[in-house]
């Protein structure tokens, strides 16, 4: 009777939290892979919260065996694709992604979590108008491509992206006319996702060059060492595994941010052939640095970095920098991604004809 109590009431704590996922549920995009998650793990909390009383095994057999089988088939439909557009690569050692990265669809876990962080304060009202639906349409335009993605999200989320192994998005070019090139994409606060590398992949894609996103930790602190060294690793499997010659680094916010603070200790890196800034740029004495061309992409009413600021940036940078000002928010890869596309594939294709 003591163990029935004790899942009673763990069944009680997991019923009420999922309940109030359902509610948030019916006002947000949820994916089929989603509704599957919720139905099954009510059932099992259900089946678990009565259990004292009455005999429920069936209805926490039947919760169970659906969350059993909506995993196992994710899992199973993600590993065995048989031409991946979009694959997940653990580095520095380049080996498959573990199958962690396939058990939840990733729209569901962005979208319930930026709508968590606004109700926090997190984001402002003018940000978190219509990102629910510019997301959806993401994922929609992702799964006619690919199913079944991989997410780096609940592995940047347990704390496991670090230097000595890290979450690596590759998505290939449609027509891969420039093979020896890369776009590599550092992500800002909240983690690497892969609707966001899909956006940025758009503009290489045109260009035809593979695009690449790393993972660091969910704060996105790529000044941080570990941040550092995952950059440095990612650069060096792609100039040394895969034969990539030219590589166009660029960041979000505080992907943008750290690429600012570690530009001076890029000299080194060879294969740099330009910068780029969406959202997020600091001091232009650093990014001169590297003598590199550099493009900067900028919501006009962005709440974080202001507009001017970074047009006065570019200014300093002079004749290598190239400022693109979009009517947008901070979120400007989501709800503009066209304008964002154009604006970096035409920055690519004049930096490829000099």
């Amino acid at each position: 009777m003591r163990f029935k109590s004790s899942l009673s009431i763990f069944g009680f704590f997991l019923f009420i939290p999922l309940l109030l996922l359902a509610g948030l549920a019916t006002q947000i995009p949820v994916s089929v892979w989603g509704i599957g998650y919720l139905l099954g793990g009510l059932t099992l909390a259900f089946g678990l919260t009565l259990s004292p009383w009455r005999t429920v095994w069936l209805a926490t057999g039947t919760g169970a065996l659906t969350l059993l089988l909506l995993t196992v088939t994710r899992v199973g439909l993600g590993i065995w694709e048989p031409h991946p557009v979009l694959e997940m690569l653990t580095l520095p050692s380049g080996d498959s992604a573990p199958w962690l990265g396939y058990v939840i669809d990733e729209q569901d876990a962005v979208i319930f979590g930026e709508t968590l962080f606004h109700q926090i304060g997190g984001s402002s009202a003018r940000e978190h108008v219509g990102i629910a639906e510019a997301l959806n349409a993401d994922y929609s335009s992702l799964r006619q491509v690919q199913a079944v993605m991989p997410s780096p999200v609940l592995d940047t989320y347990l704390g496991l992206q670090g230097a000595e192994g890290f979450d690596t998005i590759f998505i290939k070019p449609e027509a891969n006319s420039h093979p020896e090139t890369a776009v590599v994409f550092l992500h800002g606060f909240g983690g690497n996702v892969t609707a966001q590398c899909w956006e940025i992949s758009r503009a290489a894609s045109r260009f035809g060059a593979l695009t690449v996103c790393p993972s660091t930790g969910w704060q996105g602190q790529w000044w941080q060492p570990d941040g550092e060294a995952s950059l440095r690793a990612a650069l060096r499997y792609l100039t040394s595994e895969r034969g990539i010659r030219n590589i166009y680094l660029g960041g979000f916010s505080n992907g943008g941010f750290g690429l600012n603070r570690l530009a001076p200790k890029l000299t080194d890196e060879k294969a740099l052939r330009g910068l780029f800034f969406i959202d997020g740029i600091a001091k232009s004495a650093e990014i001169r640095a590297l003598g590199l061309p550099v493009l900067v992409i900028q919501g006009s009413q962005d709440e974080r970095m202001p507009a001017l600021e970074a047009h006065r940036i570019v200014g300093e940078i002079g004749n290598l920098g190239t400022y693109v000002e979009i009517a947008g928010d901070h979120f400007l890869i989501m709800k503009e991604p066209a304008a964002v596309q154009t604006a970096l594939s035409a920055w690519l294709e004049k930096q490829a004809g000099k």
